[in-house]
């Protein structure tokens, strides 16, 4: 039986976007065993692919390097390109090893202004490598099969006569996120009459954000915030009617799950091939030629402005949810 290793260390949006890839190369090799190697705290989402045997967790290295060696792989398929997956590609000592194309220097030129060109996708990056060994199947959407009957905590209620509006108003960096004075005027700003309940979503270490966003509100908000746990997250996102991400891992998610959403950009943007793969997707930004100023974000604007994120109103936003709930 053939052995596949495929790489992804992190992080989350990334590891979604691999899903179609690794999908692709089951469809190619029904039979082979398909294995994954990423950080523990993503694998409830590699277990959410529906198509990998076995996944390898990038904790206790050298053990788990010792281990991948005695596995004796056919391939590994190299879906991260950085230094430590360089180091594990030799250690293993598969038979084949290919590595997909990052477009690094693209996207710096992208990011300094130098190119008109741009990343329709990442996914089609990852299909890169599939290429190298023989797999011409077209890049396909990435999908995640949420587990059923996930046990929710008692403040997740769903009601059929309501309409459930997600919001993550958390990113890594912080030009990356949308102002919550502005995010807390549009809650405020939908009407009554739409039925809407907001549920506000993020990890523990966002809490403030959400506290801040909690104090300018006037609307009751379900807050989630640091109270689930991937798996959950995944199960939660998937009852939503929309959800509001600004460019992260959980816009990724909502994509995958073919949800209605709203996915607002700042200091990135969808040219840089982050944007998310999904027909319902209403995308926002200023379109400034200031933007992108960076390819992950930053902690501050270069141009000490940030209109990139000012420059979308809250108006734009409630006009974006109108048309995704009509």
């Amino acid at each position: 039986m053939k052995k596949i290793l495929v790489i992804r260390l992190s992080s989350l949006g990334d590891i979604v976007l691999t899903q179609s890839a690794v999908q692709a190369i089951k469809r190619e090799f029904p039979d082979a065993q398909i294995h994954y190697l990423t950080k523990k705290v993503f694998a409830p989402i590699v277990e959410m692919f529906n198509c990998v045997d076995e996944i390898h967790y990038w904790e206790n290295k050298y053990t788990l390097l010792k281990n991948l060696r005695k596995i004796k792989f056919d391939m590994a398929i190299d879906l991260h390109s950085k230094f430590n997956t360089f180091i594990i590609k030799n250690f293993i000592n598969a038979k084949r090893t290919v590595t997909y194309n990052k477009e690094h220097f693209l996207r710096r030129k992208i990011v300094k202004g130098k190119t008109n060109k741009v990343i329709s996708s990442t996914v089609g990056l990852y299909f890169t490598a599939l290429k190298k060994i023989g797999i011409e199947s077209e890049m396909s959407v990435p999908k995640l099969f949420p587990v059923k009957n996930t046990k929710m905590p008692k403040a997740f209620i769903i009601n059929e006569n309501v309409k459930y509006i997600g919001l993550f108003p958390g990113a890594l960096h912080k030009t990356k996120q949308y102002p919550l004075n502005l995010l807390a005027e549009f809650i405020d700003s939908v009407p009554t009459e739409w039925n809407c309940q907001f549920l506000i979503f993020g990890s523990e270490s966002e809490r403030d954000l959400v506290e801040e966003l909690n104090s300018l509100t006037e609307t009751d908000v379900i807050d989630l915030c640091g109270k689930l746990n991937l798996q959950q997250l995944v199960f939660a996102i998937n009852m939503m009617d929309v959800m509001i991400t600004n460019d992260s891992g959980p816009m990724h998610i909502a994509a995958a799950l073919e949800k209605p959403q709203i996915a607002i950009f700042g200091a990135t943007h969808p040219k840089l091939g982050f944007a998310p793969m999904n027909k319902k997707a209403i995308l926002l930004s200023a379109n400034l030629q200031c933007q992108p100023c960076s390819l992950h974000g930053s902690d501050n604007c270069p141009k000490k402005h940030f209109n990139c994120m000012k420059s979308i109103s809250a108006e734009q936003i409630l006009n974006s949810l109108k048309t995704l709930i009509s």
